[in-house]
């Protein structure tokens, strides 16, 4: 009997999430697109969904993109009904230079994804973290459209 291969499951950045929300022809739209699409299984985690909340309240981010609530409510909605969603049960100390980091490499040890996909070099200059690579959008996108 053939073996089940299951889809890629990928943590996004919260700098990510945030620009695909608004710059629709940007690499993070296509992240935003496959994910919706279910090319791959988005995984997140309450403590990084309030992270997306805090930063589309900053005034530099509504004077600039000028957000609407009725958009930003859709856009939750969606994350909790097609994204798999961790109780924050794992706590993680690896980067010790911006421990906000952490959040991102327990969410995706605590579901088991495969990537964890971001900007940030915290991140990005450990490559990976117990099996899971830290890659960037292209790279991650290249790899979804295989």
């Amino acid at each position: 009997m053939p073996v089940l291969q299951r889809k890629l499951r990928a943590v996004i950045d919260t700098n990510l999430f945030i620009s695909g929300l608004f710059a629709r022809d940007s690499l993070s739209a296509q992240l935003q697109d496959l994910w919706i699409n279910r090319d791959f299984e988005l995984v997140t985690s309450i403590e990084i969904i309030k992270e997306i909340s805090r930063v589309l309240n900053y005034p530099r981010i509504k004077e600039h993109f000028k957000p609407k609530d009725k958009t930003i409510k859709r856009f939750f909605r969606l994350i909790f009904r097609k994204a798999i969603i961790s109780k924050d049960i794992y706590h993680i100390d690896k980067i010790a230079d911006d421990p906000t980091d952490n959040k991102f490499l327990a969410c995706a040890l605590e579901k088991k994804a495969h990537y964890i996909v971001s900007r940030d070099p915290h991140l990005r200059n450990l490559k990976h973290y117990h099996g899971i690579q830290i890659v960037d959008a292209t790279t991650f996108i290249e790899k979804v459209k295989g």
